[in-house]
């Protein structure tokens, strides 16, 4: 809920007489407290506050009593008197003096401002629609022609203050929307004033959408710093914030960290950022195990943030996966983490989940072996925070220790794609059977299968969306078998099924339009590679874990943004990875500053 503390609702009649002191922004239910006071900064502090205006707008809009008929001039007399009234407040916040002036003289110039009437005659013939009992009603003098203002506005621009008096007239047209007053179509086009606007914060300027994504980012900043508990003997002076910064030029730059002063030193002040050398000691402070404990302490922090937003509706899905991330280090101090190629094993949970993407869990293995330990304990942590709906995970997750993992923790709610391995195990024997039963664009069931070892066995569910002609040949028919057999998803899952023969159909057919949802963890493992990517040429498994970790922190920063409105004013991003990463750096070294050869200059000359 937001206050509003306003000078200009005193000011005119007009004012809807509701007027509300409290409103719901955008998306109330991730907004703050927040007391927006009366626009001392003037016309600046009323355009970076637009959406909340806009807001309030909404809450006090009234549709004036008027006559069909006389609708148009009716809101045109409204909001020229309300315009007058508001005159005097609008001039003393925008900087002018109106005492060196008439006010009456100055009220005209800005109604002429604010429906951007191109001449003084244009002004005239305008105030030509009032009687003179009105006009002096507004503040006006009747006897007033063109020449009277025209002349007010050569002294004001003589006097270098007609900006002043721009400015008061912008302020004065906003103060009467957010009040409630009908807006000429003139007027509303001359400002760009809708009830429309928003959530998006794409639709608000420049300044006004970065006001909201810095508050936004700094939060989240401020959680990952929390969790960055680096036991620091020396260089306690350094900025903790800057750690952040440095991976974020990494990033942009597609350079490793060892190289981020050199694109950073000439845009920001990094008297306290951390140095390239001092990274690499603080991180070979820490174990595997504590990079671990610290990231997925960071993780979970930032998923109770979301979830306090309830922008995201429980239960979720979620995937699991294994990512191979190449090895750049020239000197492997220790291939226990490496697979057979070389390559580093990663494994991850992740919300894939239409409200949201996020990595909830990363983890360095040793080998595939350990993937069912760590996926036990991610999902322990996790259903103890959220609610799942549906747990997917794809081909080679479908041994024993896989389903009976996801029995103990998300039971009956989840889904593995089962793999044809004719060869390999006795479960293959289920999924022949499941061939030889399904029909082209149908589905079937397999009671009773999975392993020997598997107490009690589950279901092979299966699902076609292959569609042939009538009247096939039988060349066609051997075609379409093999298309058939190609174009088959099946599934090993515990889900309930209904007795229905079509409603069961149907719950198959939704389950493998839901198992597309994995494919955005595939995504991350991408955007994480790529986009996000903090090079190094360290073979250290520690430098790696902490690298990629911060490559995944990005990816969810990102997202995150990406899903949840701001906490104040309650607009929506749709940004940029690169966006992100220059916020997060701006934040991190405090904003660019002047480069240094040119403060050297400036100190020189």
């Amino acid at each position: 809920m937001t206050e509003f503390q306003d000078a200009f609702a005193g000011e005119t009649r007009h004012a809807n007489q509701d007027q509300v002191d409290e409103f719901k922004s955008f998306n109330p239910e991730s907004t703050r407290e927040y007391t927006l006071s009366h626009p001392d900064g003037g016309r600046r502090s009323i355009e970076l506050e637009k959406p909340l205006i806009v807001a309030m707008a909404r809450e006090n809009r009234y549709e004036p009593d008027c006559e069909e008929h006389e609708t148009e001039r009716c809101i045109n007399a409204i909001f020229d008197e309300g315009l007058c009234d508001v005159a005097g407040l609008a001039l003393e916040t925008a900087g002018l003096n109106a005492d060196s002036y008439k006010l009456y003289k100055l009220r005209g110039l800005m109604i002429r401002c604010t429906r951007n009437l191109g001449s003084f005659k244009a002004l005239s013939d305008h105030l030509s629609i009032y009687s003179s009992r009105e006009l002096e009603q507004f503040g006006l003098q009747a006897a007033y022609g063109q020449s009277t203002y025209r002349k007010a506005a050569k002294q004001l621009k003589k006097s270098g203050e007609y900006e002043l008096l721009v400015d008061a007239s912008w302020i004065a047209a906003h103060a009467l929307f957010w009040n409630g007053l009908p807006i000429p179509d003139p007027v509303k086009d001359q400002y760009g004033l809708s009830y429309t606007l928003g959530p998006a914060a794409d639709d608000f300027s420049d300044d006004a959408r970065q006001v909201p994504l810095y508050e936004l980012m700094n939060d989240l900043m401020e959680i990952v710093i929390s969790h960055l508990d680096f036991d620091r003997g020396s260089n306690k002076y350094r900025e903790l914030r800057s750690l952040l910064g440095i991976f974020a030029t990494a990033a942009i730059t597609n350079e490793s960290i060892e190289k981020y002063e050199q694109a950073a030193q000439h845009l920001f002040q990094l008297d306290t950022a951390f140095s390239d050398s001092t990274i690499w000691h603080h991180i070979d402070g820490l174990s595997v195990w504590e990079i671990h404990a610290l990231f997925n302490g960071m993780y979970q922090e930032l998923l109770e943030y979301v979830l306090d937003t309830g922008v995201v509706s429980e239960p979720v899905t979620v995937a699991y996966d294994l990512v191979n991330i190449q090895n750049f280090g020239r000197e492997v101090r220790n291939d226990t983490f490496l697979t057979d190629d070389g390559r580093w094993r990663f494994a991850s949970l992740s919300f894939t989940d239409t409200d949201l993407e996020f990595a909830f869990g990363l983890r360095l293995l040793k080998s595939e072996a350990q993937r069912t330990r760590v996926l036990k304990n991610f999902l322990r942590e996790l259903t103890q925070m959220v609610d799942v709906k549906l747990f997917l995970a794809d081909r080679g997750f479908d041994g024993v220790d896989d389903i009976e993992a996801c029995r103990a923790f998300v039971p009956q709610r989840w889904a593995i794609h089962a793999q044809d391995a004719s060869e390999k195990n006795s479960g293959s024997t289920d999924y022949t059977r499941l061939l030889e039963e399904i029909e082209l664009d149908g589905t079937t069931v397999i009671p009773d299968a999975g392993f020997e070892e598997l107490h009690p066995p589950t279901q092979l569910l299966g699902y076609s969306g292959v569609s042939t002609d009538e009247g096939s040949s039988e060349t066609d028919k051997e075609t379409s078998s093999q298309k058939l057999s190609d174009s088959v998803r099946a599934f090993w899952s515990d889900i309930p099924l209904p007795d229905d023969q079509d409603a069961r159909e149907q719950r198959i057919t939704n389950l493998n339009f839901q198992y597309n949802q994995r494919a955005k963890i595939e995504t991350q493992f991408r955007l994480t590679k790529n986009r996000f990517d903090v090079a190094t040429g360290s073979a250290n498994p520690a430098h790696k874990l902490f690298y990629y970790n911060i490559s995944t922190l990005f990816y969810n920063l990102y997202k995150i943004v990406d899903t949840i409105p701001s906490p104040k004013r309650g607009v929506e991003f749709d940004p940029t990875q690169l966006e992100v990463l220059n916020v997060i750096r701006n934040l991190s070294f405090g904003g660019p500053t002047c480069p240094v050869g040119l403060r050297h200059l400036q100190d020189t000359t």
